[in-house]
């Protein structure tokens, strides 16, 4: 029985060229000596590592799968033309392009898992060719990356964790060989990749760059770039701010907040904070606009193709209508009404404001909204530093974690309100209840993960307590559809069953 995922990874093994970002080297499962050759000095480590980083932005995982399917999925935007209206109906096998965009997911996810593996295996517990700070940046940051890949397989392809934890989920992939791995129940992978990315933040915390340099989103001057741009590494702070999310995934609410208010308290230091909310004028600025609000990014694909390859195929207003995603709308000279107005209740949003344009056709007998987060802006000193960014992991969410998990339910307002005020909205009123607290909560993550591939996870965890969620069909507000449990589960790829059976 041979594990497909293993088998193809092996078969390429990852290995940046020098200069390039996006040229591997094949390798053969039985050359061992080539594998060895890549880890004969530290910038063989690196390169390999950075070839993970690399395949992040693969438009089968975290480049249009993220922006396409699971923001169908997460019930943000109508699915016309070649997505048939599958994904947002949960038809997970309903046509040829459904199967495949999951089965590469799948793929891929595992391809990069398994060369996290060889990495922190030729780590070892210690390597002379990685003298400190290196071992701990190297292995630290491969075992970061293998739980958080395993979170999200997890999170697509396991059940209901609120439920059904003690289901059979998917393998957690920790060899480099071809021995087949178990599948485990979803408990099980919580546990282990917990306890990666507690050893991930261990390492980390002895030896990442960040604490001395900050996120260094810039050049070096002698050219080494291997210490800087920590945003789009697994800094020690984005592994923590995982393992918030995780332990909420897990239903442990104590310790999420606990690691997301502790974040908040490092990171937030008045005059000192290292990922900084995104100042109002920098989001709105006319001609290099902020869109991802990069400065609160804690972790980020990177992708210099963004534009073309994701935002023009899902997004640019000239394409034909039934081919691009957009919210549907009622009234076309109103165009702040129905689904958008309800989403963004207060329109001094700024959310609202810098990630929707009005598109007018040519000859002026129709207009209507389009999404333009990832639209391409004037390159310059600005947006050189965030033209090219698909943001995985932000601050505002360990704020949304504080509001959902505090005890005090006045103390939740107030995390709400200190994001709400960060994007200029009007200040929430006290919750009277806890339905109210997960309502507003619910409402303010909805507003903010637009275009990142999050919601629909949000409500899978959430599916014991939220059965209804919006419906992206309708152009009126308050419309929903009702969930069943099965409708959150993807099916595992028919390649790896029938190699498994």
């Amino acid at each position: 029985m041979k594990h497909t995922i293993i088998l193809y990874s092996l078969l390429l093994l990852l290995l940046l060229l020098a200069c390039s970002c996006e040229r591997w080297i094949d390798v053969k499962p039985s050359d061992r000596v080539s594998e060895r050759m890549l880890f004969e000095s530290r910038d063989g480590f690196l390169k390999a590592l950075n070839g993970v980083y690399t395949g992040l932005s693969n438009r089968a995982i975290y480049g249009r799968f993220t922006l396409g399917p699971l923001e169908l999925m997460g019930q943000y935007f109508k699915g016309n033309g070649n997505f048939n209206g599958a994904y947002s109906q949960y038809r997970y096998t309903a046509n040829d392009v459904t199967l495949a965009a999951f089965s590469n997911y799948w793929k891929q996810a595992y391809y990069l898992i398994v060369n996290c593996n060889i990495i922190i295996d030729q780590c070892g517990d210690e390597n002379p060719l990685l003298p400190a700070p290196w071992h701990g940046i190297v292995k630290g940051e491969a075992l970061a990356l293998r739980a958080f890949l395993h979170l999200d397989l997890l999170r697509l392809y396991g059940p209901v964790y609120s439920t059904d934890k003690e289901q059979e989920s998917i393998p957690y992939v920790t060899n480099s060989n071809l021995e087949v791995s178990p599948v485990k129940k979803a408990r099980e992978v919580m546990e282990l990749l917990l306890a990666d990315l507690n050893e991930a933040a261990r390492l980390l915390e002895e030896s990442d760059p960040i604490f001395e340099n900050g996120v260094a989103n810039s050049s070096a001057a002698d050219g080494d770039n291997s210490l800087r741009y920590r945003q789009y590494r697994m800094n020690y702070y984005a592994v923590k701010a995982l393992l918030a999310r995780a332990l909420l995934y897990s239903g442990n609410k104590t310790a999420a907040f606990d690691h997301a208010t502790a974040i908040i308290n490092e990171v937030q230091q008045p005059g000192n904070e290292l990922f900084p909310f995104v100042a109002i004028a920098a989001a709105t600025n006319t001609a290099e606009p902020d869109r991802v609000f990069s400065t609160e990014v804690m972790f980020a694909a990177y992708d210099r193709h963004i534009e073309a390859e994701v935002f023009d195929p899902l997004f640019l207003p000239l394409l034909p209508a039934n081919d691009f995603l957009t919210f549907p709308f009622q009234n076309h000279n109103t165009l702040y009404t129905g689904r958008l107005s309800e989403l963004y209740a207060d329109n001094s949003d700024i959310r609202y404001r810098t990630w929707w344009g009005v598109y007018t056709k040519i000859d002026g007998s129709d207009k209507f909204n389009y999404f333009r987060k990832y639209e391409k802006v004037a390159t310059g000193a600005a947006s050189d530093k965030f033209r090219a960014m698909i943001p995985l992991v932000r601050l505002s969410e360990m704020f949304l974690i504080a509001a959902e998990c505090d005890p005090s339910l006045e103390e939740a307002d107030r995390w709400l309100n200190a994001l709400r005020e960060k994007r200029a909205c009007s200040t929430l009123l006290l919750s009277a209840s806890e339905t109210e607290r997960m309502t507003n909560v619910a409402a303010e993550f909805r507003r903010e993960f637009l275009g990142e591939g999050q919601m629909f996870y949000f409500y899978k965890r959430l599916a014991e307590v939220i059965q209804t969620i919006p419906d992206a069909s309708q152009y009126q507000a308050g419309r929903t559809i009702t969930m069943l449990p099965h409708q959150y589960v993807v099916p595992i790829p028919e390649s790896e069953t029938e190699q498994r059976n």
